[in-house]
């Protein structure tokens, strides 16, 4: 079959794409005397009405064809779109934890980004949101993708708030296509491979044809270990800085929890902490005065176990404030087995057929399954604080059992990485979509219906544990036999340790030790004993008795069925110079999300219980919502469904054509009404023109109301648990300067009213000194609300396009964009419920106050929230693109320029102050000015390309915090708290062999380039230098 070569060779085409507002589909080829009523017609996204390619859009349009996609060395789609700056915050797979991916058009969020295929909806493939898992889409079959910047509600429906990403897939495909392509990292690890196979026939004499597309990609995962700036615990926090003379916070590495361990932090029983039990390293010091956790008498930080079962003294490293530090024997973060990249297998099977019943009418009907596997494995599995050791317990390391018979306990406190130490969590992705319907064709007008039905299952098995079991098999004694066994099975009455969080948390109803058993029944011999002490130190069999497999499944259906007609009418000519075009229709949209937890995370008993299988745990145990994990918080299963009913129409009015100074002026208009099941109707609507003075200039904008109506989860979740760090109390004595100056009053009033004496909270000279007695975190709750109603989106665009005619190959476009969303639905998040009621200078009489509570000793111990109808976001920006194309002699060379800067991305959070502003730009995933550049040659069979992608500074945290906006102390200095400037260079060449056989390869992230210190997978993803290689073959 016959190929344009050019195009396919020079990578480039995408940013001409991005330069141009002029479609041009590869097919179009008009002589310069050919009748205009022969020239074919497209639809381009951000509107339903085909359009003559030669017309100037309204809508600033950006796009990538299928020689980027394939010429990028990339797998996931995600990837290679997210170049394209307007799509700049997306998730990714490499920043992902399940492998998924979705888009975000200008940092407002996926779920106001609407992701099409051909036009048609997609269905979502995360909960209960509308947002698409962009690699449920097939890759080999994209012949390019449109990303429209602007409110599209009004001709696709809801959720296109800020824009529309639609992927166009190849039709009437004739031949036999192989591709495949494999890409290697220099540096090992993260290795990819892609095979893609397409067949396209046509049959009954060319009235029909069919395109079968199998795909199948690997991609080898990357642990900590495999990067020398991720292995050993390197990955930055951000924590109080260790200069007592620099500014209050500072990037540090090999972060540890010092008031922890993973091989088990030991101490002496509560108090008593001067006393020198054992002298383990001879100084004559006692061995907890040489910590923080030692000399804290109800902390446990005195000893550690060595792998051969010996102790030594435990060593802080440099203590920066009640839970952090650097070094030392603390508990780590990051884990060198930790997954940094997850392995990912995905295979892809599509069918696609259409045939021509009559010279008027087309059937078509589109099919897909796609199936991805994602793993990850993370080595911490838990956690507990100050669990008392018996001193019959026969793990005791030797040398401090003395210490436990004279005291008569051991205090233990760990991170264990060992209790589940080969399980690893695997998400399971399935996407099945049919398409079916067919298009009339009435002289200049198509009417065309279409049913479309698609289910997305997701499948994650992960390990959790079992808390009964966990204690009952650290309870171990040794029988009459001297063999080490659980307590439990030599007294099926007795009762077991729980640590101080656990107990906190009311698992054993205010107690801290237990005889209840749930999820087995003493005695029956399936407690197995585990070894708490030292590094890797349990067995196998402690391992799979105390942890458990548990299976979650969200299930997401949607259901489309669309009739609409579009076409042209030759009316008012007395007022257009051209035909009056119009798309016009109905639309039924049914969505649906359920999610079923595994049983056991729902407390239902498993088999072996002493009590009746099947029954809830807290039928028999009112104060045990749930047996697995660590915050015995209750979890539900999730769902809901919604419809809508939609009616739309748009028109186009060529006002003027080819007149003297009105070479083209078009206006064009769109209205929707939808009425949703949930919260009734809801109209959106859309103005824009385009104006061309001469030919060689285009003025165009949009001013537009669209809008975003509240998802399933937002509308139908329960009350559902959430976890909020310790590290989020602003009243610690860490984060009390990192406020406003109202924080130090505030929170001494709000602990002193949860009973905390005022000598607890200052010292004897009245300076702050309260600290948080949190050592890990605290559960709070979240949910649905059914009475929310839609956001709306406010949308202007204004831009002009400039191709002039004395410098040939030249085009240049500037857009100015503007989006303001009132209404937004949010969940105050925690840390703006904690900050808006302790920051402010209205404290205590705000709502927010009301949200959260505390413990007798301040720490915190609930926090409410939910979703409502009160944020407010802002987003304004220009996008510019410059594209030049020239030929010397058989050389064809192109230099192009795509580039945003992003003037605000503001929040409005704070429902009782809606002037508070919470500012992003700046902020990680979000910079300033961000672009591409790309110079590529071609000559004959041959082509290189280089590009370089660049991104402005970003801040280490909040840019408030940053810079010292609206109140905020300048936390890292006047001059610091930003990464620098990056850039990023990749490069590419092909070669084409004859009209069959063409192989490609390049580089990509040529420098070599590494995350910022504090993230895993931006602005690179951590593969870091890779090269690829592919081979095209078609017949």
């Amino acid at each position: 079959m016959e190929i344009n070569h050019k195009a396919f060779f020079k990578r480039s085409a995408v940013f001409l794409a991005l330069a141009s507002t002029l479609y041009q589909p590869v097919t179009f080829a008009a002589d310069e005397d050919e009748d205009l009523e022969d020239v074919e017609v497209i639809s381009v996204t951000g509107s339903r009405i085909p359009t003559d390619p030669n017309a100037t859009s309204s809508v600033p349009l950006q796009s990538v064809s299928s020689e980027d996609i394939k010429l990028s060395g990339k797998l996931n789609l995600a990837d290679v779109v997210t170049e394209i700056p307007a799509l700049i915050s997306s998730t990714t797979a490499a920043n992902s934890n399940t492998g998924a991916n979705s888009l975000n058009l200008r940092g407002l969020g996926g779920e106001r980004t609407l992701t099409l295929v051909n036009g048609r909806r997609h269905v979502a493939g995360f909960r209960g949101t509308s947002a698409v898992d962009i690699s449920s889409i097939p890759r080999a079959l994209v012949e390019r993708v449109e990303v429209t910047t602007g409110g599209a509600s009004a001709v696709y429906g809801a959720d296109a708030v800020t824009g529309v990403v639609n992927f166009i897939l190849k039709d009437d495909y004739e031949g036999m296509q192989l591709d495949a392509q494999a890409a290697l990292p220099t540096q090992g690890g993260g290795e990819t491979f892609a095979i893609d196979a397409i067949y396209g026939v046509n049959f009954d004499d060319d009235k029909g044809n069919a395109v079968f597309t199998f795909t199948y990609e690997t991609e080898n995962d990357l642990l900590n270990e495999d990067r020398d700036w991720a292995k050993d615990n390197k990955i930055a926090q951000i924590q109080t800085n260790p200069d007592p003379d620099g500014p209050p916070l500072a990037l540090i590495e090999d972060a540890r929890f010092w008031l922890t361990s993973q091989e088990g932090s030991i101490a002496p029983g509560f108090g008593g902490r001067e006393d020198i039990y054992v002298d383990i390293n001879g100084n004559g010091i006692a061995d907890c005065q040489e910590s923080e956790g030692g000399r804290v008498g109800y902390l446990a930080g005195c000893w550690l176990t060595n792998p051969d079962g010996t102790v030594r003294v435990n060593q802080d490293g440099t203590v920066l404030n009640g839970l952090w530090g650097i070094g030392g024997d603390g508990g780590r973060v990051a884990f060198n087995k930790d997954t940094l990249m997850p392995s990912t297998d995905k295979a892809v099977i599509n069918f696609n057929t259409n045939y021509e019943v009559s010279d008027d009418m087309v059937v078509f009907f589109e099919a897909k399954y796609v199936k991805t596997e994602s793993t990850t494995f993370t080595e911490n599995d838990t956690y507990y604080d100050t669990l008392a050791i018996l001193p019959d317990n026969p793990f005791i390391p030797a040398q401090l059992q003395q210490v436990a018979d004279d005291v008569g306990y051991l205090l233990l406190t760990q991170d264990p990485v060992d209790f589940s130490d080969d399980n690893e969590s695997v998400y399971t992705r399935e996407t099945t979509r049919f398409v079916a319907g067919f298009e009339w064709f009435l002289d200049d007008h198509t009417v065309e219906f279409s049913v479309t039905h698609g289910k997305f299952k997701q499948t994650d098995n992960f390990t959790t544990i079992y808390q009964d079991r966990q204690f009952a098999a650290m309870d171990a004694v040794r029988d009459a036999d001297g063999n080490i066994v659980c307590r439990s099975d030599i007294d099926p009455t007795a009762s077991y340790e729980i640590d101080y969080f656990t107990a906190s948390n009311g698992l054993a109803d205010g107690a801290y030790n237990s005889n209840d058993y749930y999820t087995f029944t003493p005695g029956d011999g399936q407690c197995a004993p585990l070894n708490p002490f030292g590094y890797y130190s349990t067995s196998a069999e402690a391992r799979d008795f105390i942890t458990a497999q548990v299976e979650d499944e969200l299930t997401i259906e949607q259901t489309v069925v669309s009739l609409f007609a579009s076409g042209e009418f030759d009316w008012l000519d007395s007022v257009l110079d051209g035909s009056l075009g119009y798309a016009s229709g109905f639309e039924y949209r049914e969505e649906s999300s359920d999610e079923r937890l595994d049983e056991l995370r729902l407390g239902v008993l498993p088999q072996g219980t002493p009590h009746t299988a099947g029954q809830n745990v807290n039928d028999v145990y009112p104060y045990i919502n749930a047996f697995l994990g660590i915050d015995n918080v209750k979890q539900y299963n999730t769902g809901g469904e919604y419809d809508v009913m939609d009616a739309f129409v748009e028109v186009r009015l060529p006002i003027f054509e080819d007149r003297e100074f009105a070479h083209e002026f078009s206006i064009d208009a769109a209205l929707r009404y939808a009425d949703y099941s949930t919260l009734g109707g809801a109209t959106t609507w859309k103005l824009g023109f385009a104006y061309s003075p001469i030919e060689d200039i285009n003025f165009r904008g949009t001013v537009s109301e669209a809008v975003r109506a509240p998802n399933i989860s937002e509308l139908f979740d329960p009350r559902l648990p959430i976890t909020v760090s310790a590290t989020a109390d602003p009243c610690d004595i860490s984060q009390i300067d990192s406020g406003t100056g109202n924080r130090e009053a505030n929170c001494i009033a709000n602990l002193q009213a949860a009973g905390v004496a005022l000598s607890d909270i200052v010292d004897g000279d009245g300076n702050y000194a309260w600290q948080n007695p949190l050592t890990g975190r605290f559960t709070g709750t979240s949910g649905g609300n059914p009475d929310l109603e839609v956001e709306t989106a406010e949308t202007v665009t204004f831009g002009v396009v400039i191709q002039p005619s004395m410098v040939e190959g030249l085009i240049v476009t500037v857009d100015y964009w503007d989006v303001t969303i009132e209404d937004a639905i949010l969940a105050v998040g925690s840390a703006d419920i904690l900050q808006g009621c302790l920051d402010s200078p209205n404290f205590p009489s705000l709502g927010f106050c009301e949200q959260f509570s505390r413990r007798s000793d301040g720490g915190l111990n609930d926090l409410t929230t939910g979703q409502i109808n009160f944020a407010r976001q802002e987003a304004e920006g220009i996008d510019l693109s410059i594209s030049y194309g020239w030929d010397v002699g058989a050389n064809e060379f192109n230099a192009t320029l795509v580039g945003t800067r992003q003037k605000t991305l503001n929040n409005f959070f704070n429902p009782l102050d809606l002037s508070d502003v919470n500012p992003e730009v700046e902020e990680v995933q979000v910079p300033k000015t961000s672009g591409n550049f790309e110079l590529s040659w071609s000559r004959e069979n041959f082509s290189v390309a280089v590009q370089t992608t660049y991104q402005s500074r970003q801040s280490y945290r909040e840019i408030e915090e940053t810079l010292g906006l609206n109140g905020n102390q300048q936390l890292f200095g006047a001059n610091g708290g930003f990464f620098d400037e990056v850039f990023i260079h990749d490069i590419n060449a092909s070669y084409q062999f004859d009209e069959s056989l063409t192989v490609f390869g390049g580089v990509n992230n040529l420098a070599d380039e590494e995350p910022f210190v504090t993230q895993t997978a931006w602005p690179v993803n951590p593969r870091g230098r890779t090269v690829f290689l592919g081979i095209s073959y078609q017949m």
